[in-house]
C-alpha cells in the first residue's frame, strides 16, 4: 500500500522487533546484511510461520518512508542480475558451481553501493539448490523462473543502508496463528521441485540430457543483454 511515498511492510519472526538493527543480520542471506521484508502480509505470515514455530510466529509491521531513498529493482535487470546477487551473497557448496557462479557474478552482478532499498526474488536456504542446478548447467534461467514461482517464496524488500534504516518506523506486532495446512503445502512444492531436480539430473546422467535455453555455460560465453519488456536475454 502506499501513501505518498510510505509504504506498509512486513517481516515475520519468532519476536517482536520494535527497531531493526542496522548491521543486525548475518552476510550470508541473498541480499547480504540487512532487514528483510515484504509488502504483502500474507506472505508475512507464512515466513513467520517457517521462521518460528508453532507456538511463537510474529507479524512484524511497519511504515518505510521511501523519500530520498536509491531503491534498486533487480527485476529490471533480469534473473542473471539476481542469481549473480545471490552468488555474491551467500556463495555455492559445489566447487564446480562456485566457480561459474563467481564469472556470473563478474559479469552480472549489478553494483548495489550506493542503493538504499533492493527489491527482488526471495530464495531461503532450501532453494539455492535451483541456482546451484543452473550453474552446474542442469536448468536453463527459465526454469530457474518457473522453480521460484512454483515455491511462490515472493519478493522482498530489503533495507540495505543505514539511512533506509532510519525511515522504517515500528507500527505494531501480533502473533499469527502456526498454519498446518501451509506448511504441508510448502513441503509438497519442495518435494515437487527435488523430484524435478532428480528426474533432470538422471536424464542428463544416463540420457545424455542437453538442457535447451540459456544456461550458465551459454551466459559466461559472452554478456548477454537484457530486455526487460520481453524478459528475453540475447
Amino acid at each position: 500500500m502506499y501513501h505518498n511515498n510510505k509504504i506498509l511492510v512486513y517481516h515475520g519472526s519468532d519476536h517482536m522487533i520494535r527497531t531493526p538493527v542496522y548491521c543486525g543480520g548475518k552476510d550470508d542471506n541473498d541480499y547480504g546484511n540487512g532487514f528483510y521484508t515484504t509488502e504483502y502480509e500474507e506472505r508475512a505470515k507464512s515466513w513467520a510461520a517457517l521462521n518460528g514455530n508453532p507456538s511463537c510466529s510474529i507479524v512484524n509491521k511497519y511504515e518505510l518512508d521511501l523519500e530520498n531513498l536509491r531503491i534498486l529493482d533487480l527485476a529490471e535487470f533480469g534473473v542473471l542480475a539476481w542469481i549473480a546477487e545471490v552468488v555474491y551473497n551467500r556463495g555455492m557448496i559445489q566447487e564446480p558451481a562456485e566457480i561459474l557462479g563467481r564469472r556470473i557474478v563478474e559479469m552480472y552482478k549489478v553494483d548495489t553501493s550506493s542503493y538504499d532499498i533492493i527489491k527482488g526474488y526471495r530464495a531461503d536456504d532450501s532453494y539455492t539448490q535451483v541456482i546451484e542446478a543452473f550453474l552446474l548447467n542442469q536448468i536453463n534461467i527459465a526454469e530457474v523462473e518457473r522453480l521460484f514461482y512454483k515455491g511462490s517464496l515472493g519478493n522482498q524488500i530489503f533495507l540495505k543502508s543505514e539511512k533506509a534504516f532510519h525511515q522504517i518506523h515500528w507500527l505494531e506486532s501480533y502473533e499469527t496463528a502456526y498454519d498446518i495446512q501451509y506448511a504441508e503445502e510448502d513441503l509438497r512444492i519442495r518435494r515437487e521441485v527435488n523430484k524435478f531436480m532428480q528426474g533432470r539430473m538422471r536424464a542428463i546422467l544416463m540420457d545424455g540430457y542437453t538442457v535447451p535455453g540459456v544456461t550458465a555455460r551459454y551466459a559466461v560465453q559472452k554478456k548477454l543483454n537484457y530486455h526487460k519488456e520481453t524478459d528475453y536475454y540475447e
